[in-house]
């Protein structure tokens, strides 16, 4: 790999935060651009966009626009935009979306709020729902 391509390859990963297979990390993150979680984290994290992989977990508060669970999540979930849950998705907690989408299979459980365009909450549900 040349130093272009190797410059290129940084600026592309710019603003993003990975934690690997196997990897635990504890603390609070802050990225400006996407989180993906394959391995384990006991905190916070605020991104603009989230993807937990199918080995990854995540125990803490959690926000982001868009939020796309493949994994576990447990605690304190806001997606401003959107929370999909795939089939091997889990979501635990106290949740707000504005948008959700559930896949066959996936497991939600906790206090459901709905947020508006604005950010705001419009109502709130206790619910357990499995796809």
């Amino acid at each position: 790999m040349n130093m272009n391509e190797i410059a290129k390859s940084q600026s592309a990963e710019a603003g993003c935060f990975v934690v690997g297979t196997g990897v635990a990390v504890k603390g609070s993150f802050a990225v400006p651009d996407r989180a993906v979680v394959n391995g384990t984290v006991e905190g916070e994290i605020t991104a603009r966009e989230l993807l937990v992989g199918a080995t990854g977990k995540i125990t803490g508060k959690v926000q982001a626009e868009v939020i796309d669970v493949h994994g576990e999540i447990n605690d304190t979930v806001s997606a401003t935009k959107a929370l999909i849950l795939r089939k091997s998705g889990r979501a635990t907690g106290s949740i707000e979306y504005a948008e959700l989408e559930i896949e066959k299979g996936a497991q939600l459980r906790g206090s459901l709020t709905i947020l508006s365009d604005s950010g705001e909450v419009t109502s709130g549900k206790q619910a357990a729902v499995t796809a």
